[in-house]
């Protein structure tokens, strides 16, 4: 279950008689601040407040959540800090007025894994900005701000969603608590400070680069430059927040929307701009898309995913779950490997056919999963267990067919069990040590604290981390100039890996050498129905090595760096 958080505290106009932006009309009959609500019912979520200045409050009475009446933005910040300290479930804190899109809002409140995220978009068009900005690092918000705090360098703007769970509930309670007792002492600065210098590359593209695909500048929104000609009259709650839990050394990531629509409305013009926006976007081609891994490798992106999401929309009106579709992968996998033992070159053409559908198969069951919002921990397991189920089927086939061959056939490479069982144990290797890297930086990912900055504090010019006490000196001076040459190649190979990633052949190249599933069961496919098992098993063996040699080469200078 969720919580629902909604300000209602920005006035639609100025004088006595203004209505909250909340209540501006959405469509026929309805208003922003309903269709909102309508919205988390639909994701079930039906407990929620409603925070609304006392000459505001009559209007957004009625709506289904209760109403708390507030006097002013530390009020605000006491309510939610009572609310934080006492949720056990997550909270989404969000602006009344906010007109976004279904499918970004179910991102949002179904799919997050992090214990705090934001919502936002890459900074767009030039002058000043009407929305609070922040800086990002990858998918991590590095530094956020508000009316009073500035930021150094923005390259993204808060769109005013803001969703934390336990157990970092008990710090937004703090910093709730924290801001209600000095905002009113808090002077407003000017909301960017800007240095010049270029963006830190990061060194987290060597080998294994794990990138997020929802970070674009792209939006249906952008050609509505009416959406954000108009600053919030009042302080900005979500965005306080937000800059609270950033200094404070939480690690909030940073969702985007990309075409998806996340717009605070705060006339009627912007809000029939921003339901214009709603309107214009195909929400299930967009899911559909986001459904098909956008960093994949060579293969899988020109030979698969290029039409599999066409297969995974098929299978999602059919009601056919992600593990019927992975049963049927290993199945079609099994009967590909019976076409290999039989020894005969139709045998080989078939058997590669079926593995290559094996395979398509294997592609179609995440997206379906992903598309479908069907995820369960059996279905990451039988996945992973199938995975390398259907490629060791696959050698056995091979390995039977060879010795059952003619010997004058050219399928024929006699005894390869071998070679088989050879290149059994380099893949089983590469996937244990995939597995204990992968596991190893989960751990290890935020075990390192992040730097923390008082939130009275007008600029966040000290929020690099602060310098590591001196090491003790080494006890020759040999280790330590071996340490520094050693760190000096590591950032040097991490440099290269970087700057390689913005040529498109060198990329692609990169992620062949590797020879990740895709290219291993093409690999496969090829040679047994062009050649036989020996030759097949001998590329494997001589590729994959090669694989694991700049796999771990790149890991381990990476982890020296």
């Amino acid at each position: 279950m969720t919580l629902a958080v909604v300000l209602a505290t920005e006035a639609a106009r100025a004088g006595p008689d203004a209505g909250p932006t909340a209540e501006l009309p959405y469509g026929s009959g309805g208003t922003l601040l309903g269709r909102l609500l309508d919205q988390f019912a639909s994701l079930n979520v039906h407990d929620g407040w409603i925070i609304a200045r006392r000459e505001l409050a009559e209007y957004v009475r009625g709506h289904g959540f209760d109403v708390i009446e507030t006097k002013d933005v530390a009020d605000d910040l006491r309510v939610i800090a009572d609310l934080a300290g006492a949720a056990r479930q997550p909270m989404v804190i969000v602006h009344g007025d906010i007109v976004m899109s279904d499918e970004a809002l179910t991102r949002l409140v179904l799919d997050s894994k992090a214990p705090a995220a934001a919502v936002i978009s890459r900074a767009r068009g030039a002058g000043a900005p009407t929305r609070p900005v922040v800086r990002l690092g990858r998918t991590r918000i590095v530094s956020a701000g508000s009316r009073y705090h500035q930021v150094t360098d923005p390259n993204a703007v808060f769109r005013g969603v803001l969703r934390v769970a336990p157990p970092e509930t008990a710090a937004l309670a703090a910093v709730a608590g924290e801001l209600a007792a000095i905002v009113d002492g808090l002077r407003p600065v000017p909301p960017i400070r800007t240095t010049g210098e270029p963006a830190d590359e990061g060194f987290e593209r060597f080998v294994d680069k794990d990138t997020e695909g929802d970070l674009d500048a792209a939006s249906s929104a952008a050609a509505t430059p009416v959406l954000t000609t108009t600053a919030p009259r009042g302080d900005d709650v979500p965005a306080l927040l937000l800059t609270g839990l950033v200094r404070a050394g939480v690690r909030v990531r940073a969702r985007g929307v990309r075409v998806l629509v996340c717009e605070r409305a705060l006339t009627a013009d912007q809000a029939a701009a921003a339901r214009a926006a709603v309107e214009s976007v195909d929400e299930d081609r967009v899911r559909l898309d986001a459904a098909v891994k956008g960093d994949d490798g060579f293969f899988t992106t020109y030979a698969v995913s290029s039409y599999s999401w066409r297969i995974a929309r098929w299978a999602a009106y059919r009601r056919l779950t992600p593990n019927v579709v992975t049963s049927i992968s290993m199945g079609v996998a099994v009967v590909a490997a019976v076409w290999f033992a039989a020894g005969t070159r139709t045998g080989m053409i078939v058997g590669a056919m079926l593995l290559y559908f094996a395979f398509v198969l294997d592609c179609v069951d995440g997206q379906l999963a992903r598309y479908t919002r069907q995820f369960s921990t059996l279905g990451a397991w039988l996945d992973a267990t199938f995975d390398r189920a259907k490629e060791y089927v696959a050698y056995a086939g091979l390995a039977v067919g060879s010795t059952a061959a003619a010997a004058a056939s050219p399928v024929h490479g006699g005894n390869v069990w071998g070679l088989a069982v050879a290149a059994m144990a380099v893949q089983t290797c590469r996937h244990m040590v995939d597995f204990a890297f992968g596991a190893a930086k989960r751990r290890t990912a935020g075990a390192t604290p992040l730097p923390v900055l008082p939130l009275d504090a007008p600029d966040d010019s000290a929020l690099d981390p602060a310098p590591a006490p001196a090491p003790a000196p080494a006890p020759a001076a040999a280790p330590a100039a071996q340490e520094g040459r050693g760190r000096r190649i590591g950032r040097l190979a991490i440099w290269l890996s970087n700057r390689t990633e913005r040529m498109t052949g060198l990329r692609w190249a990169k992620k062949i050498v590797i020879l990740p599933i895709g290219e291993r069961f093409a690999l496969i496919s090829l040679c047994a129905a062009i050649f036989n098992a020996k030759v097949t098993f001998i590329v494997l063996l001589v590729w994959g090595l090669l694989a694991a040699a700049y796999t771990l080469t790149g890991r381990i200078l990476r982890s020296i760096a």
